[in-house]
């Protein structure tokens, strides 16, 4: 399927319904929202379309990282029949400008499709990380330690400093702005926060999916990494998250953070599944 004269532009909220078809019916695709977010990507100019006439040859989603430079690569699609790596090369290429004007320096990618591996290495992204899946069946919790912090559940005037811990706990490309961790809450995620000396040091987020428990967010502030708090905030929110009836454990974590995969080996989480690459972009000026 030779392309003729392809246009990549930003889509529009009237393009919103076609995109929905075009990413229900093709083969090679690659979506992370629910199509009741599309509507909000395309009023922030980050979704673009490839089209030729009336007919949509690829679909480029991206959100911003409200902390940092970063574009998340959200969805991907290309038409049956076109070369993925023309089709993913004229999607980036078409939406360069745009992100940049939008403040966007790099684009990552959680890459869970295999083919979009080879288009991408081809167009210059390069593994960032790795990221694991660990699970644990929800028995023989051992109980939450009293010492060294105070738990207690978040209050809305926390956030602005649960997102400070959280920025200095994580790297620009997985911090979470205090707009992020609000939504968060809004979908229901069960949020604690550790205190010393009035000071919130860490903190973790926990939701139900059925009847597996889902350790969505820990961290706790570098300066007090090291004194047991993320071992305390892990088995309150396992403890939570048993008493409501889940009967497995899960949560994702960088495997190359030998810190993290020590805390959670030794409450008996194990590794599963294959290893999930990160690739990384930078779209800046040379």
């Amino acid at each position: 399927m030779p392309p003729t004269q392809i246009i990549v532009r930003p889509a529009e909220v009237k393009d919103a319904q076609e995109i929905e078809h075009f990413f229900r019916h093709v083969r090679r695709r690659y979506i992370t929202f629910g199509m009741e977010d599309l509507p909000q990507l395309i009023r922030e100019d980050l979704v673009f379309v490839a089209k030729t006439g009336g007919l949509i040859w690829g679909v480029l989603a991206v959100s911003p990282k409200d902390a940092g430079e970063w574009g998340h690569i959200r969805g991907i699609g290309i038409i049956d029949g076109w070369q993925a790596r023309a089709g993913v090369g004229l999607l980036l290429y078409g939406a360069r400008s745009h992100l940049r004007n939008r403040g966007v320096r790099a684009l990552y990618i959680i890459l869970t499709e295999e083919w979009l591996h080879g288009p991408l290495h081809a167009h210059g992204f390069v593994q960032a990380s790795r990221l694991g899946t660990y699970l644990r069946h929800a028995h023989s919790i051992p109980p939450v330690p009293r010492d060294p912090a105070a738990l207690r559940l978040v209050r809305p005037d926390d956030i602005p400093q649960v997102a400070q811990v959280d920025r200095a706990a994580f790297a620009p490309l997985w911090s979470y702005s205090a707009r992020e961790l609000t939504y968060l809450l809004a979908l229901g995620c069960r949020m604690v926060v550790a205190e010393m000396d009035g000071r919130i040091v860490g903190y973790a987020c926990g939701e139900v999916t059925g009847d597996i428990g889902h350790i969505a967010r820990l961290a706790v502030h570098p300066d007090r990494q090291g004194q047991g708090i993320g071992r305390q905030l892990l088995l309150d929110t396992m403890t939570y998250l048993h008493s409501v009836g889940v009967t497995r454990f899960s949560l994702n974590t960088e495997i190359d953070n030998p810190q993290a995969t020590r805390l959670y080996e030794s409450l008996n989480f194990r590794r599963f599944g294959r290893l999930i690459p990160v690739l990384v972009k930078d779209i800046g000026e040379k």
